[in-house]
């Protein structure tokens, strides 16, 4: 089936499960047992599990305090960071078209993202921020109305509702941690997933064929899975080592390539967008474990694999997990991480916009504050729609 019709099959099954739900909805008094639809949602409210977010909150008051106290710090810091990370590819899209890249995607499961791995992970999300965001409410003494799960199309979620009423009568403090919280737990959430992801995987040495080019130069010579040993009589350690000897290498030149299948003389082609000689191959070596150490490691791994170039591989990795496992842990890291940070942007209703409101009114008043949240909301949705520009180019 083409990706085309997949996406028609898949919109109208979505459109008649919402049909059936909203003719469920006029048959029956669902608002009696606690089931709202409106725009795309249901919800069901309950009051049964405010007992255990109560007795967890209750269990260390200190310690979801300091939680709640570093969420707010962090969640300051990070928003600060995404902000300028986006501003600052906007600009770039802005002044150079042509060097333009996303910097945002779509999170769709089954369309730009898996299916069932994508429907886990997105539920993890939800699940982790508002259960976080509920404990810490609790813990400072704030009511909670009820708590639920939803539905929003095809993602499933849970949401924990906050006496909105006694919440923005808090003091400041008190609300920055409970806004904070929720991304917080999903950031932390997030790398507890990339270390199980890192204790079930094991490197393996030398460089590999991720992808072959077609009608490239090794279109029916190497295939993806073969391990390149040498290029000319030069050993490859690593992906950078290709790249820094392909760049010597002009178009037309005969090379001897020695990969675990046998050796392969192969003509250079030239490469599609630089002035330097090409194989037609797309290579991959795997990331050491001491290299997450770094965060900008972590950033630029995730960055990848969000925008679809496969750093955990089968061609480059052995596993102690199912590999099936992997994937879901490893979206679950992915959207955790990513809309943890997205979350943190300065714009209404974002938990981020609200950490901005409650600074700015700490600051200075509460009149100044919802006037700036609201001015700096639509200077988001601006660069939102630049980052996202480059989707459709």
């Amino acid at each position: 089936m083409s990706p085309f019709n997949w996406l028609i099959l898949v919109l109208l099954s979505v459109a008649l499960l919402w049909a059936i739900l909203y003719r469920l909805s006029r048959s029956y008094d669902l608002k009696r047992r606690g089931i709202t639809i409106e725009g795309g949602m249901l919800m069901w409210r309950t009051k049964r599990g405010l007992w255990l977010i109560d007795r967890i909150a209750r269990a260390s008051k200190r310690g979801w305090f300091a939680f709640g106290t570093a969420a707010a710090i962090v969640g300051a810091i990070l928003m600060v960071f995404v902000f300028v990370n986006l501003a600052v590819n906007a600009a770039v899209t802005v002044q150079r078209p042509e060097a333009a890249v996303p910097g945002v995607r779509f999170v769709i499961p089954g369309i730009t993202i898996p299916l069932v791995a994508g429907l886990v992970a997105i539920a993890s999300v939800l699940v982790v921020h508002e259960v976080a965001h509920g404990i810490v409410l609790r813990a400072q003494g704030l009511p909670a109305k009820s708590v639920g799960l939803l539905l929003l199309l095809v993602i499933p979620g849970a949401f924990v509702e906050p006496d909105e009423r006694k919440l923005n009568a808090s003091p400041v403090p008190e609300r920055l941690r409970v806004f904070g919280a929720g991304s917080f737990a999903n950031i932390i959430f997030a790398f507890l997933c990339l270390g199980i992801i890192l204790l079930a995987l094991a490197p393996k040495p030398g460089v590999y064929v991720l992808g072959v080019r077609e009608n490239g130069p090794s279109q029916d010579i190497l295939e993806p899975g073969m391990r390149l040993y040498e290029i000319n009589g030069v050993t490859l350690e690593g992906e950078e080592d290709y790249y820094r000897l392909m760049r010597n290498i002009q178009p037309g030149e005969n090379l001897t390539v020695l990969t675990d299948r046998g050796s392969f003389v192969i003509t250079a082609g030239k490469h599609p967008r630089e002035n330097m000689g090409d194989l037609g191959v797309l290579p991959i070596s795997a990331i050491s474990r001491s290299s997450f150490v770094n965060p900008l490691i972590v950033f630029e791994v995730a960055i990848l694999e969000f925008f679809g170039y496969p750093v955990f591989h089968p061609y480059v990795y052995s596993t102690s997990l199912p590999w099936g496992l992997v994937d879901v842990l490893k979206w679950m890291f992915l959207l955790n991480g990513g809309i943890g940070l997205f979350n943190l942007l300065p714009a209404v209703p974002l938990d981020g916009g609200y950490i901005f409101r409650g600074l700015m009114e700490w600051l200075s008043s509460a009149k100044l504050a919802k006037k700036a949240s609201y001015a700096l909301s639509i200077l988001v949705l601006v660069i939102l729609v630049i980052n996202i520009a480059p989707l459709f180019w």
